[in-house]
Formats: structure tokens, sequence, C-alpha cells
């Protein structure tokens, strides 16, 4: 085989931390701009999010468990950041569907949806940065 999974999941990471900010940006611009074919479009990016990064954490498990052993898993910090984040920006997702119209009409609850996006968002951000670290693409100065 040519490739190998650790070859293939650094490509596989980019698709989510692009799709999850994107949509975040799309929202924000919804609300900015009044425009909701915006909040249609964050709503989509943000789904397509939710399908990429089950491809990255599958790829990413599988290149952990080449390395590693489940008993280190909790040395896993970047693993498990980015698990924490895409489990919360699902539930955040159903919370969209769910209360749709809730969100889009209460400025209380829209704001308080945005700010955990936005930390969410933040989270996989620094998840990502922690994984840029363990593979070597960002060097640590002494």
């Amino acid at each position: 085989m040519p490739w190998s999974i650790t070859e293939i999941h650094p490509l596989l990471i980019h698709f989510p931390i692009a799709l999850f900010s994107t949509g975040l940006l799309f929202d924000i611009s919804s609300y900015v701009l009044e425009k909701d074919e915006l909040e249609t479009a964050g709503f989509y990016t943000m789904f397509v999010g939710l399908i990429s990064s089950f491809f990255a954490i599958i790829s990413g498990m599988i290149a952990f468990f080449e390395i590693g052993s489940i008993s280190d898993i909790f040395h896993f910090h970047h693993g498990l950041i980015q698990l924490s984040a895409t489990i919360f920006l699902s539930i955040l997702f159903g919370v969209r569907i769910k209360y749709d119209v809730d969100i889009r009409f209460d400025g209380m609850k829209k704001n308080i949806y945005f700010l955990l996006h936005s930390l969410s968002v933040g989270i996989l951000f620094y998840g990502s940065h922690l994984g840029a670290k363990v593979a070597g693409r960002i060097l640590e100065n002494n």
C-alpha cells in the first residue's frame, strides 16, 4: 500500500477545521447582514463538518493505535480535545435543529448559541494546534 493512515490523517483533518469555522462565519454573517441564505449555508456547512469529522476522528484513532495502546489514551490530549469539541459541536447541531425557531428569534438564545459555537470552534483550533505539535509541524521554543 503506497500510503498509510498516518499520511492520510493529516489530509483529512483540514476539512472539519475549515468547515466548522466557515459555518460559524456564515452564521455570524447571517446575523449581522440579516440574510437567511447565509444561515442556511451555515447549517449545511456545519452538517458537512460533522460528517468530515467522523473520517478525521476514525483516521486519527487508527493512526493512534498504530503507535500506542488504549492505556496511552489519557496522554493523548490532542485526540481527546478534538473528540470533545466534535461531540459538543454535534450537540449544538442537534440543538440548532430542535430549537431553530427559538434560536432564530430570541436574541439571548442566539447569543448563547453563538458563544457556545465560537467556544467549540476555538477548542477545535486548540486541539488542532496540539496535533500539529505532536506531528512535529510546530517546533517548541525552549
